[in-house]
C-alpha cells in the first residue's frame, strides 16, 4: 500500500484529475434537474425509460446521452468555456451554431438526406392538388445565410435556401411558389436578419409581405407608412446555443398594431409585450406559437396562414389587408386542415416556413393526412 501511494505521487497530475472527476460526478448525481431551459427556449430531455427491446435497437443510449448531456452540471457555464476555447483555438463553431461575419451566427446544416424535404415537399403538393379551388400559395422564406452571403466564411456548412425552393418549386408546382430570396438580396445592406437569432428581423419580413402581397394583386402598405418600435438587448437561439462569449447583441424590432388575436376563446393583444422584458423577446409575435389562432383584421377577405415561427413577426403586417387572418402551425393542430378551408372559405391561402425548418419538419405532412 504504501508503494501505491508512493507510486501516485508521482504524478499529481492524474491524481488531481481523478479526484475532480470524482467530485463532478458525484455533484452532477445530486444537482437539480429542469424541465425547460430559458436560456436555449427548449425543453430539456427527460430520463428514459428502459426496456430490452430499446436497447437492442440502440434507442436507450443515445437518450441515455441525451439526458446527461442536457443537465450536466453547470451546462450553460461548460458552453461558454467551450465557446471561448474554440475561439482562441480558431474554430469557427459551438455547439452545432457555425461564426460568421461581424458576429452574425449561423445554424450549422450538415445533414445530406434530403428525405424529410422531399416528404414535406411532397405533401405541399398533395395538399394543394386536394384543393383546386383555393389560391394556394407557398413561401418558403430563404434563412440568412443563403441571403447576408458576405457574413458567411468560405466553406461554412449551412443550409443552401435555393435547393429547398427548387425542391418545392419541382414537386408542389412553381407557379404556387413565392420565392422572395432576390427582393431580400436587393436589401441585404440592411437590417434584415438578426445576428444572434435564426429569424429575419421584422423589415427583413416587411420586404417578403411586399413581394407577396404584389404577387396575389394586393398592394402593400407603403413602409414609410407603417411605424415601427425597436427594443434594444435581444439575443436569440444562436447565441443561446453557442453562448459566444463577444457576441454584440440585437435590437429587435416590432410594428405598432392594435389589432387583437382569439387562441382558444382567449382574446387579447396580437403581442405579448410581458415577452419583451424576457430573454424569448421573439415570443411576443402572436403571443408565441399556436396551434390555431385568428386575428381581425380592417381590410377585405379571408387568409390562412399555415406557418413556422417566420410567419410570426410577418403576420401583424396582413391585418391591414384582410378582415380576418387564421394563423395554423402544424406542429400543434391535428384536425382537418381541407374541412376547415370549406368551412371558412379563404380568399388567400398561405403556407410560410424557413428553409431550415422545411427540410427538417415532420409536421408539415399533417396537411394531407386527412386526405382520401
Amino acid at each position: 500500500m504504501k508503494n501505491f501511494f508512493n507510486n501516485i505521487k508521482k504524478y499529481p497530475l492524474i491524481v488531481f484529475f481523478g479526484v475532480f472527476l470524482y467530485v463532478l460526478s458525484i455533484a452532477d448525481w445530486f444537482s437539480p434537474q429542469y424541465e425547460f431551459s430559458d436560456l436555449e427556449n427548449r425543453y430539456l430531455s427527460d430520463f428514459p425509460v428502459f426496456s430490452i427491446k430499446s436497447l437492442i435497437n440502440n434507442e436507450y443510449t443515445p437518450k441515455i446521452e441525451d439526458f446527461t448531456e442536457d443537465h450536466f452540471i453547470k451546462r450553460n457555464s461548460w458552453i461558454s468555456l467551450k465557446s471561448i476555447s474554440e475561439t482562441v483555438l480558431g474554430k469557427g463553431e459551438n455547439n452545432g451554431i457555425v461564426y460568421g461575419k461581424d458576429g452574425y451566427l449561423f445554424t450549422k446544416v450538415l445533414n445530406s438526406d434530403h428525405t424529410q424535404r422531399l416528404k414535406n415537399a411532397g405533401a405541399l403538393g398533395a395538399f394543394i392538388t386536394a384543393n383546386p379551388d383555393f389560391n394556394i400559395s407557398i413561401m418558403i422564406a430563404p434563412t440568412a445565410p443563403s441571403v447576408m452571403t458576405d457574413k458567411v466564411k468560405d466553406g461554412s456548412p449551412v443550409n443552401n435556401a435555393a435547393a429547398v425552393i427548387s425542391q418545392v418549386s419541382e414537386l408542389a408546382g412553381s407557379e404556387n411558389v413565392v420565392d422572395v430570396t432576390d427582393s431580400l438580396i436587393a436589401h441585404n445592406d440592411e437590417y434584415i436578419y438578426y445576428r444572434t437569432d435564426h429569424h429575419w428581423t421584422t423589415l427583413g419580413a416587411y420586404y417578403a409581405y411586399a413581394d407577396y402581397m404584389q404577387t396575389i394583386g394586393r398592394v402593400p402598405q407603403s413602409l414609410d407608412s407603417l411605424e415601427f418600435v425597436e427594443v434594444e438587448d435581444f439575443l436569440g437561439t444562436h447565441y443561446s446555443k453557442s453562448k459566444n462569449f463577444n457576441v454584440k447583441a440585437d435590437t429587435m424590432s416590432y410594428i405598432k398594431n392594435d389589432s387583437q388575436i382569439d387562441i382558444m376563446g382567449a382574446v387579447d393583444s396580437i403581442y405579448d409585450y410581458s415577452k419583451l422584458e424576457t430573454r424569448d423577446k421573439y415570443a411576443a409575435f402572436l403571443r408565441g406559437n399556436n396551434g390555431y389562432s385568428t386575428i381581425k383584421g380592417n381590410g377585405d377577405g379571408k387568409i390562412l396562414v399555415i406557418k413556422d415561427s417566420y410567419a410570426n413577426c410577418f403576420i401583424p403586417f396582413l391585418t391591414e389587408d384582410f378582415a380576418q387572418i387564421d394563423v395554423l402551425d402544424m406542429r400543434f393542430y391535428m384536425q382537418n386542415v381541407n374541412l376547415l378551408m370549406e368551412e371558412q372559405q379563404y380568399d388567400e391561402v398561405l403556407v410560410l416556413y424557413n428553409s431550415e425548418t422545411f427540410d427538417t419538419d415532420i409536421y408539415v405532412p399533417r396537411l394531407v393526412m386527412y386526405n382520401k
